[in-house]
């Protein structure tokens, strides 16, 4: 039986729009508050890699692997280009030091039965004949990830809410939530809109909207930088994601993947470094250091993005459902958006909709705070 519950979701980013499209699909009656315009906060910043690499602990990374098989099935579902890309990421050491760190992850992941193993020069370069490697320790080869297009998901997740009936409400920040008797309530400019449930999803903007119903939720500030070229020819045969570590070198390591409209996508550190350089310099020197290894991307010009911040829960880890206090306020809060959309899209809704308690959500529950 389809449901008829009406849901407001705040936030347009990935994991509300994931939401949101799930809850339409259920049936539910679906309105949208996004503060901006789609994309605009930490999704549109994401460097939006699908993968389950440096989850810890075990059951996140599990969390994490189960949303990436569900990646396939839920593009089918949008039944829209999105820009999903499989492929996988070598994650290559110029160093000892490094590629000793790197086989221990491998190690690692084999143990948790991540698709993962360590390759070498060679076999790297059969997959990128094009790369020019002057220092090679080892490489490691995780073969299930994959990169997508977030704008590209949210406005097809956006596209079917409407044609299912839901309404998307843009350039509309929402001040406050309130729950009462008969469901829950938003404002909006001074006005208030009921529904029989809300779904907070805001990004860093989270623990802000919950404070306002009482629910505290701690965050850090975690600011990263990425860096776009103007589109250019492929420069990747095989691999979706290329990882760069070295230890000796001025930038120690970066990650590059380029999209299906020819922009590349580059960024210093691990998926989860913190900085906060977003400078014209600083993405001069991000493309120059690409492509000492990509020859591809000589003559590309670099496009500063202005600093983005995660959402990015104290410890880390999901904050998802509601509380005893809220029964109608259901909150979502985390990093890796990008990663655990389909899954938390599609067990939220059900937890929503069907009044029950999914067991793998236990340990993300807002009430461990």
């Amino acid at each position: 039986m389809k449901s008829s519950v009406n849901v407001a979701v705040i936030g347009g980013g990935i994991i509300g729009a994931s939401t949101a499209f799930y809850l339409s699909q259920l049936g539910s009656r679906v309105t949208i508050f996004e503060k901006d315009q789609l994309a605009s906060g930490a999704s549109g910043h994401s460097f939006a890699w699908i993968n389950s690499f440096n989850k810890f602990p075990k059951p996140y990374h599990d969390f994490n692997h189960d949303s990436m098989e569900r990646w396939s099935r839920f593009e089918r579902l949008l039944n829209q280009d999105v820009g999903l890309k499989w492929g996988g990421n070598v994650t290559f050491a110029t160093d000892e030091l490094s590629g000793t760190g790197l086989a221990q992850d491998i190690n690692r992941l084999q143990k948790w039965g991540y698709p993962s193993r360590l390759i070498t020069k060679r076999e790297l370069l059969e997959l990128e004949p094009s790369l020019e490697i002057s220092k090679f320790h080892l490489a490691a080869y995780t073969w299930s990830e994959g990169h997508v297009m977030t704008d590209k998901v949210i406005h097809a997740c956006m596209n079917s809410i409407v044609e299912n009936g839901g309404k998307v409400i843009l350039n509309s920040r929402v001040d406050s939530v309130s729950q009462d008797s008969s469901g829950a309530s938003v404002v909006v400019e001074g006005k208030s809109y009921a529904f029989d449930m809300v779904v907070v999803a805001g990004g860093v903007n989270t623990s802000q909207l919950s404070e306002t119903y009482g629910l505290k939720l701690p965050q850090r500030v975690s600011p990263g930088v990425v860096v776009k070229t103007n589109p250019i020819n492929q420069i990747l045969r095989s691999l979706s994601v290329l990882q760069i570590v070295n230890g000796t070198g001025q930038i120690d390591q970066i990650h590059v993947r380029q999209d299906a409209h020819g922009v590349v996508m580059i960024g210093t550190g691990s998926q989860e470094h913190e900085t906060s350089d977003d400078s014209q310099k600083h993405a001069d020197n991000l493309v120059k250091e690409a492509a000492r290894y990509i020859p591809g991307l000589q003559g590309a010009t670099a496009i500063r993005v202005p600093v983005g911040f995660r959402p990015m829960p104290i410890d880390e880890l999901p904050v998802i459902g509601f509380t005893s206090e809220t029964p109608n306020i259901y909150v979502l809060l985390m990093h890796s958006g990008v990663t655990l959309a389909p899954l938390v899209g599609e067990l939220a809704s059900m937890e929503i909709v069907e009044n029950i308690e999914v067991e793998c959500l236990a340990r993300y529950r807002p009430t461990r705070f």
